[in-house]
C-alpha cells in the first residue's frame, strides 16, 4: 500500500504489533512513523520485561512521533523510554450525537426508577461481573432501580450465570451488542454510567457518557483520574471493591443536586479537552 499510494507518512495504531511493522515499513521506505499508544500495549509492556518491553522501546525510540490518549500514558512512556520531546496528547473525539439537547435530558426525580447502565465489552479486564455483584446491594435499598447491560464478549454466559444465581433477571436486562449509531439513544436514556475496568486509556466510553448526561461512577484508575473528580462530576470507587461501588451508587441516586450539577461540568470538559 505504501508503495501505491506513494505515502509521505505512516500513521500506527498500538505500538504491539502493528508499531513494530510501522516502523520497519517507515525504514524500509524512508517515511516518517506516528505511533499512537492506546492503552492495552502500555500495559501488556508495563506487565512484562521480557521481549515485549524491548519492542516497546524500540517502537517507541524509532517513531517519529508519539501520540497519547491520557496523560498517565505520557508519563509512563517517558519513565520507560526517557523521551519527552516527540509525545503529545490527545485523547479519542466524542461524536456530536452524544452531546444532549438540554430539553431532552430531564433529571429524574422518582429516585426509584433510575436507570443504571454499562456499555463496556464483556472482558476480563472491563470486570463487569463486579458491577453484578453490587447490583443487590443496591436493590435492597432501592427495590425498582433498573441496571442495563450493554456489550458482549467471552464472559457474557459467566455474567449472565451470575445475575441468574442471585436472582436479578427481573432486575437486569441484557441487551448484547449495542450499535455504535444508537448509543446517543441508550446513553442519553441513562440516569448513571458505570464502568468497573480495571485498566483504560482515556476511555471513549466515559467521555461518550459525560457528554451524554448519565452521571459516572467509575473505577479509581489514574486515567479515569484525568476526567473524574470524586464527589464533584461523578464518583470513583476502588477496583474491585463492589461494596464501595453499590454504596457510591445508592449516594447517586440520592443526591440529584449533585447528578445535575455534573451534566454542565462534564459536558463543558468534554467539549473544551475532546
Amino acid at each position: 500500500v505504501a508503495l501505491k499510494m506513494k505515502c509521505n507518512l505512516i500513521h500506527v495504531h498500538w505500538a504491539i504489533p502493528t508499531g513494530l511493522i510501522g516502523i520497519l515499513c517507515g525504514m524500509i521506505f524512508k517515511k516518517p512513523v506516528i505511533v499512537t499508544i492506546h492503552g492495552s500495549d502500555l500495559k501488556l509492556t508495563l506487565e512484562k520485561k521480557g521481549i515485549i518491553r524491548k519492542i516497546f522501546i524500540f517502537v517507541c525510540k524509532k517513531a517519529s512521533h508519539i501520540h497519547c490518549v491520557s496523560k498517565f500514558q505520557k508519563d509512563e512512556i517517558e519513565k520507560l523510554v526517557l523521551l519527552k520531546d516527540k509525545i503529545s496528547i490527545t485523547p479519542m473525539g466524542v461524536d456530536e450525537s452524544f452531546l444532549f439537547k438540554e430539553e431532552k435530558r430531564n433529571i429524574n426525580s422518582n429516585s426509584s426508577h433510575l436507570t443504571i447502565v454499562s456499555n463496556r465489552s464483556l472482558f476480563p479486564i472491563y470486570n463487569v461481573i463486579s458491577l453484578i455483584r453490587a447490583i443487590p446491594i443496591v436493590l435492597s435499598v432501592f427495590k425498582e432501580v433498573r441496571f442495563f447491560i450493554a456489550g458482549d464478549g467471552p464472559e457474557r454466559r459467566k455474567i449472565e450465570d451470575e445475575s441468574v444465581r442471585l436472582n436479578l433477571c427481573k432486575s437486569v436486562q441484557f441487551f448484547g451488542q449495542i450499535p455504535h449509531e444508537e448509543m446517543p439513544y441508550f446513553l442519553g436514556n441513562a440516569d448513571i454510567y458505570v464502568s468497573t475496568s480495571l485498566s483504560d486509556g482515556t476511555s471513549v466510553s466515559l467521555l461518550e457518557a459525560m457528554a451524554s448526561g448519565a452521571f459516572p461512577i467509575v473505577s479509581d484508575i489514574s486515567t479515569n483520574r484525568e476526567w473524574i473528580i470524586d464527589g464533584e462530576n461523578g464518583f470513583l470507587f476502588p477496583v474491585n471493591d463492589e461494596k464501595t461501588l453499590a454504596k457510591r451508587i445508592i449516594e447517586a441516586i440520592n443526591n440529584k443536586k449533585l447528578r445535575e450539577k455534573a451534566i454542565y461540568i462534564n459536558q463543558s470538559m468534554v467539549q473544551k479537552r475532546v
